[in-house]
């Protein structure tokens, strides 16, 4: 199963992210006290819940470029989104203009996945090999499908490969060591 900390986007590989990842939007506020709901990009809010420090980039009241990280002071799962109190921001009108901004947290906030799972920023940069460990490319996005994710690969002197995010295609994806083993399927 592969998480997402961006959809859709091209991520950078690690150590490439200045410590942060995108992970959501705020959507809206929640109640009277000033506390934000955050779309989470993978649809599950569940693996940012931890965060203790958000960084929320832009919003309906920010200048361009405007970035501000805010200590978490609760946080809660809500009809499908993250509901997170923030120290110093209180009312709605102080949560006001942080509608529409982007949510990121610290990357070493992220929760561990179990060995078969990755998040796709760590999958961008990989070195995609086949079972007898010739080079096919190198991961440079990963995108969403409607069934399962594709890895976008780079291949030398082609076009960029799309490789479905499934164990028939994917035999062995090593994160720590930057390295896909791949299946591709027949005619890629």
């Amino acid at each position: 199963m592969v998480h997402t900390r961006d959809k859709g986007e091209e991520c950078p590989p690690p150590g490439g992210h200045q410590g942060f990842l995108d992970i959501g939007r705020v959507i809206g506020l929640h109640g009277v006290r000033g506390k934000i709901k955050v779309a989470a990009f993978s649809g599950d809010p569940s693996g940012v819940l931890a965060a203790k420090t958000l960084r929320l980039s832009g919003g309906r009241g920010a200048a361009p470029g405007t970035i501000g990280d805010y200590e978490v002071v609760t946080a809660q799962r809500a009809g499908g989104c993250a509901v997170f109190a923030l120290s110093g921001i209180d009312t709605i009108e102080a949560a006001e203009p942080l509608v529409k901004a982007v949510v990121s947290v610290r990357y070493e906030e992220l929760p561990s996945l179990p060995e078969d799972e990755f998040y796709w920023v760590d999958a961008v940069g990989c070195l995609v090999v086949d079972e007898t460990g010739a080079p096919l490319g190198e991961v440079v996005a990963v995108e969403p499908g409607a069934v399962y994710d594709w890895l976008v690969v780079r291949r030398p002197g082609r076009e960029d490969g799309y490789l479905p995010v499934v164990e028939a295609f994917l035999r062995k994806v090593d994160t720590a060591a930057r390295r896909v083993v791949a299946s591709p399927p027949e005619g890629w």
